[in-house]
C-alpha cells in the first residue's frame, strides 16, 4: 500500500503549485514555461510544497475512512463493508504513517524533474509550433 500511496502523492506535487502560482497575479498573462520551470526547481518552493503536502498527508491519515468506504460502495452499487465509522487509515495500516515522511523526501525530487521537463518543452515549443503549422498547411482544407 505504501508503494502505491507515495507515487500518487508525489504526483500531486506537480499539480499543486500550478494553481498556487496562478493566484500570484490574477490579471497578469500566464507565466511562461521557463518561469514555471524556474519555480519548480526553486529549493524554497520545493521545501514549502513538500511541507504543505506532508501536513495534508498527516491530516488525511487521521480522517475517518468509514464514510468514504460507504460512499465508494454506494457509487459502485455495492453493499458497504462494515467498518468502524471512526477507523482511520493510520489505524487500518500503521505503516501508512511513513507516507508523510516519504512525501517530504520525494516531492522536491519530483518538482525538480517536472522543472527539467518544462525546460525541455520550452526548448521544443517553437519546433512543435512549426510542425503544427506545417501539418495545417499540408492537410486539405475542409468547409
Amino acid at each position: 500500500m505504501l508503494k502505491l500511496l507515495v507515487p500518487a502523492i508525489a504526483l500531486t506535487a506537480c499539480a499543486v503549485p500550478m494553481p498556487v502560482l496562478a493566484q500570484a497575479e490574477e490579471t497578469a498573462e500566464p507565466a511562461p514555461l521557463a518561469d514555471f520551470s524556474e519555480r519548480m526547481q526553486d529549493p524554497e518552493q520545493q521545501r514549502e510544497t513538500a511541507l504543505m503536502l506532508q501536513a495534508m498527508t498527516e491530516i488525511l491519515l487521521d480522517l475517518p475512512i468509514g464514510p468514504l468506504a460507504e460512499a465508494a460502495a454506494e457509487m459502485a452499487g455495492e453493499e458497504a463493508a462494515k467498518i468502524d465509522p471512526q477507523m482511520t487509515l493510520r489505524q487500518l495500516a500503521p505503516e501508512a504513517g511513513q507516507v508523510s515522511d516519504e512525501v517530504a523526501r520525494t516531492v522536491p525530487r519530483a518538482m525538480r524533474a517536472v522543472g527539467a521537463m518544462a525546460d525541455g518543452v520550452a526548448v521544443m515549443a517553437p519546433h512543435l509550433q512549426s510542425l503544427a503549422q506545417r501539418l495545417r498547411d499540408a492537410l486539405p482544407a475542409t468547409d
